[in-house]
């Protein structure tokens, strides 16, 4: 009897199931049919504008970022170059006559922004306006828009124009008072990862670096405003310094702003810009929309491809999650490289701070037999390429970065909790053992450490940050002399970069392509990407449910929001910090930008 009804309830669960997934499938099927109807009817208009709201967070490839199933409409997450492409095609579309940038915030690191502010310069080279609306500008958003003819503010908002600043947090005397010790093992002078567990304040070593780079950030977005907006560095400055831009009238009057307006007075305006009927509609379209109705260059006829592998996320060991970098997935993808005999270089586009000193090596390997084969490797550094994210780059041919990424950071830590004053005094847990060798029992959190055991793993971190030394050394051509004095951990700017010996070269990924051609004798190629963002049918499924939900930006099952993304980042890191006996190789913490 007990049998039977275990069976009928299987069964029962098994109909329910199949009930629902039907339920999703006609749900597909309808909302797909009506959304195509809804495509191909409308499209877009003559007399467009293309709306640009860039506060969401955009990776490197489109939807290379972590899955979250949700029957909520989310935005697209296009990749900054699917971005480029678009720009760029909107440039010569006779239906598109400018652009509108709407946002009060941007989701994307330094590099990142200044590659996306030389492509709208581009396309203002076809005559087309560009103009900007905000109700409030961070500072990020407000570099985004100075390359706009035109900036309007509504009269409630402000500029937070003020320079940059680093707030970090440190847990060490929380830590004391729960009864948690850190044992920690670094090596590098400025390895800063590691400040948090060990000390109450910034190290000098963490004050003189980070000091060093956010002044050299600052530097060339000042100089960015200045050139766009004709506005004086040393007037830039006393901005920055009396925060004159914190109403709309201050920032009008100090020429950050070219008019106050609200929402209403920028429709009336921009209907007088293009021709239209005072309380006519005003036909723009999103960027979501127009990548699935913009006619991109047709794709080269040639064999010959030059395939860009997007490195960006957290190295990681293990894993093929989206947005991160694993020897599980990126192995297989560049061995895959190395057996096309149709691709003739590759460029490493990177965007990451670092991780698995495991993994990194493993990567590095695959792109030096790659090398070994025939095919030159070129890395284009993003918004960060540090710590792992430089010992991948570090053998390539050739290194192309922008003057604000932030790179180097060559040093390794490792860090093991000592959680037995907690245990023992105040949860009243102790812990006994017995084992047939010294070491048997590992480097357990509940036992403290004898003197060999953190000796050896003092000694295995330093050899450790030795390959590192040695790889970078002879990846750059330099003494190994010359490596240590720039390593030590150290984080550096793009710019600075180049001058100790770092990069080769400072400008965007469409820079390190062209180089990638050059070094390969190519004139006419293909773009393959990698790696492959592959579906499930679950998402494709709920994806059409949203589309027949309507909206512009609704085709996306991912972590997109700004608030999503800095959650999920905060818990990245976190972990990442607090790995068990694993070597890393990364930056103390990500830097959000304002």
């Amino acid at each position: 009897m007990k049998s039977f009804f275990s069976t009928l309830l299987a069964s029962c669960l098994g109909v329910i199931l199949a009930v629902f997934v039907g339920f999703l499938i006609i749900s597909a099927i309808a909302a797909s049919a009506i959304t195509g109807l809804s495509d191909s009817s409308t499209g877009y208009a003559d007399n467009s504008v293309l709306k640009l709201s860039l506060e969401n967070f955009i990776p490197e490839k489109s939807d290379n970022i972590p899955k979250s199933y949700s029957f909520e409409n989310v935005p697209d997450a296009i990749g900054l170059r699917d971005i480029k492409l678009l720009l760029e095609a909107a440039a010569s579309d006779s239906k598109i006559k400018g652009i509108l940038i709407e946002n009060n915030n941007v989701s994307i690191g330094q590099a990142s922004l200044l590659s996306l502010m030389e492509s709208l310069k581009e396309f203002k080279k076809s005559g087309k306006f560009i103009y900007s609306y905000a109700d409030n500008h961070s500072q990020s958003s407000y570099m985004l828009c100075t390359v706009a003819d035109s900036i309007f503010l509504n009269p409630q908002g402000a500029v937070d124009l003020r320079g940059f600043g680093a707030t970090i947090p440190f847990f060490k005397g929380m830590l004391d008072k729960v009864g948690v010790e850190m044992n920690i093992f670094y090596a590098g002078n400025f390895k800063s990862a590691t400040e948090p567990f060990r000390l109450n304040e910034m190290s000098d070593y963490n004050k003189i670096q980070t000091r060093a780079f956010l002044k050299d950030m600052e530097s060339v977005m000042v100089d960015e405003i200045s050139q766009n907006r004709n506005i004086p560095t040393d007037k830039i400055e006393a901005i920055m310094t009396g925060l004159e831009g914190r109403t709309a009238k201050r920032a009008l009057e100090n020429k950050l702003v070219d008019a106050i307006f609200y929402r209403d007075e920028l429709d009336d305006f921009l209907r007088a810009k293009l021709g239209i009927k005072e309380g006519k509609r005003i036909k723009t379209i999103s960027l979501s929309k127009y990548k699935t109705l913009a006619n991109l260059k047709p794709a080269s006829v040639s064999k010959d491809k030059i395939a860009v592998i997007y490195a960006e996320g957290e190295i990681q060991y293990g894993t093929d999650e989206p947005g991160s970098i694993s020897d599980k997935s990126y192995i297989k993808s560049l061995q895959k490289i190395r057996n096309d005999e149709n691709i003739k270089a590759v460029v490493l586009r990177v965007n990451s701070p670092g991780g698995s000193a495991f993994t990194s090596e493993m990567i590095w390997r695959e792109l030096e037999r790659i090398k070994q084969s025939g095919k030159p490797v070129i890395a284009s550094f993003g918004d960060y390429a540090a710590s792992g994210g430089y010992y991948i780059s570090s053998g390539a041919d050739y290194i192309v970065a922008q003057p604000n990424t932030l790179t180097g950071s060559i040093g390794v830590f490792m860090m093991l909790p000592d959680a037995t004053k907690l245990l023992n005094d105040k949860l009243g847990v102790r812990f006994d053992t017995i084992k047939t060798h010294e070491l048997a029992t590992g480097f357990s959190p509940v036992l403290k450490l004898s003197g060999k055991e953190k000796e050896l793993l003092q000694e295995s971190t330093i050899e450790i940050y030795d390959l590192f030394l040695e790889r970078v050394s002879k990846g750059r051509k330099l003494s190994l002399d010359s490596t240590k004095a720039i390593a030590q951990g150290r984080v550096w700017t793009g710019r600075a970069g180049k001058q100790i010996g770092l990069v080769d070269e400072l400008g965007n990924l469409d820079d390190a392509i062209r180089i990638a051609a050059e070094k390969a004798g190519l004139k006419d190629y293909k773009i393959a990407e990698y790696p492959y963002i592959e579906e499930d049918m679950f998402s494709k499924i709920v994806k059409e449910i949203q589309k027949g939900k309507g909206g512009d930006d609704s085709d996306a099952l991912l972590f997109s929001t700004k608030d999503e993304k800095r959650l999920l980042e905060m818990a990245k890191q976190t972990k990442a910090l607090l790995k068990l006996k694993e070597p890393q190789m990364r930056l103390p913490y990500i830097f959000e930008w304002n």
